[in-house]
C-alpha cells in the first residue's frame, strides 16, 4: 500500500505539472500541435525504455483495436479537451476540475458496475471531497458562465472520459505490461493528433522557443511517458478505484503550482477545501489504507 500510496503522489505532482507546462507553451503553440508533440515524443521515450527492458512488444498484436479505441478515448478526445479548456482557465482552477474523474469512477464501479462495495462512510468522505473541492473552485466561478463554463465544460468532459477509459484498462488491458499500454496509446494517439495538428494548425511553422521546447519536453518525458506509465502501473496492481485518487491530489499540487510560478492567488476558503478534499480521501479509502 506504501508503494502505490507514494506512485499515487509522483503522479498527482506530474500531472498537476502538465497543466502548468500546457500553460506556459500554450501562448504562442497551437493546442493540438502541443499535444500531438507530447504523444509521440512521450511514445519515443517509452519506445527506447521497451528495447532497453527487452519488452515483447509485438506479441499484443490481438490487443491492437482495443489500444486504438483507449487511444481514440483517453488521449485524443481527453487531451484536446484539455487543451482547449486550459486557454480559459488558470492552472489552479483546471487542476480542480480533474476531480471529475475520481466521482465518476465511484458512480460506475460502486453504482452500475458493482465492482466496488458500498458504505456510507465511503459515501460520506466523497461528498466531504465533493464540499471541499467547491470549496477551492469557488461557487462564483462554477456560476459565472462565459469563458470559465466553456474551460469548465472541456475540462469536466476530458476526465469523464478519462475516468471511462481507466476501467476499461482495468477490464481489458490488466494482463497487459504497463510500458506496452502506455506506448500503444501514445503511438495510436500521437499519430491522430499530429494528422488533426496539420490539418487544423500549422506545426510547421510553429514559433518554437527555449522555453517552449524545455516545456514541451518536460510535459511529454517527465509528465506523460512516467506518469502515463505509473498510472496504468497502478490501475493494473491496485485497480481502478484505488487509482482515480489521484485526480483529489492533483487540485493541491495546480494551485500550488499555479502560486508560485504564475502569481496565482490561494486563498483561505481554497486551503479549507484543500484540508476537507484530503479528509474525505481518508474516509473513502480508510478500509483499503487499513489492509495495506
Amino acid at each position: 500500500m506504501l508503494k502505490n500510496s507514494i506512485l499515487l503522489l509522483y503522479i498527482a505532482l506530474v500531472w498537476a505539472s502538465a497543466i502548468l507546462f500546457v500553460k506556459i507553451e500554450e501562448s504562442t503553440i497551437p493546442p493540438i500541435t502541443i499535444m500531438a508533440g507530447r504523444a509521440l515524443i512521450a511514445f519515443l521515450t517509452l519506445f527506447v525504455v521497451a528495447l532497453i527492458t527487452q519488452k515483447k512488444m509485438l506479441s499484443v498484436m490481438s490487443y491492437l483495436p482495443k489500444f486504438l479505441f483507449l487511444a481514440v478515448l483517453g488521449i485524443v478526445l481527453t487531451w484536446v479537451g484539455l487543451a482547449f479548456g486550459q486557454e480559459y482557465l488558470t492552472v489552479g482552477l483546471a487542476s480542480v476540475l480533474v476531480t471529475v474523474t475520481p466521482l465518476v469512477t465511484f458512480v460506475i464501479l460502486v453504482f452500475i458496475l458493482r465492482m466496488e462495495s458500498f458504505s456510507l462512510i465511503g459515501l460520506g468522505g466523497l461528498l466531504m471531497g465533493i464540499v471541499g473541492l467547491i470549496l477551492v473552485i469557488g461557487l462564483q466561478n462554477i456560476l459565472a458562465g462565459g469563458s470559465t463554463l466553456l474551460g469548465v465544460f472541456y475540462i469536466g468532459g476530458a476526465f469523464v472520459l478519462l475516468a471511462i477509459n481507466g476501467i476499461l484498462i482495468m477490464k481489458w488491458l490488466r494482463s497487459i505490461d504497463p510500458i506496452i499500454t502506455t506506448m500503444y496509446l501514445l503511438l495510436f494517439g500521437g499519430v491522430i493528433l499530429a494528422v488533426l495538428a496539420f490539418i487544423f494548425e500549422s506545426p510547421v511553422q510553429v514559433p518554437w522557443t527555449k522555453d517552449t521546447i524545455a516545456a514541451e519536453l518536460a510535459l511529454s518525458i517527465i509528465c506523460t511517458a512516467s506518469g502515463y506509465f505509473g498510472y496504468f502501473y497502478m490501475i493494473r496492481n491496485a485497480g481502478a478505484y484505488f487509482s482515480s485518487f489521484i485526480f483529489y491530489f492533483l487540485p493541491i499540487f495546480g494551485n500550488l503550482e499555479g502560486h508560485f510560478f504564475r502569481g496565482e492567488v490561494i486563498n483561505i476558503s481554497q486551503i479549507i477545501g484543500i484540508v476537507i478534499v484530503i479528509l474525505g480521501i481518508y474516509l473513502i479509502n480508510r478500509q483499503k489504507f487499513k489492509k495495506g
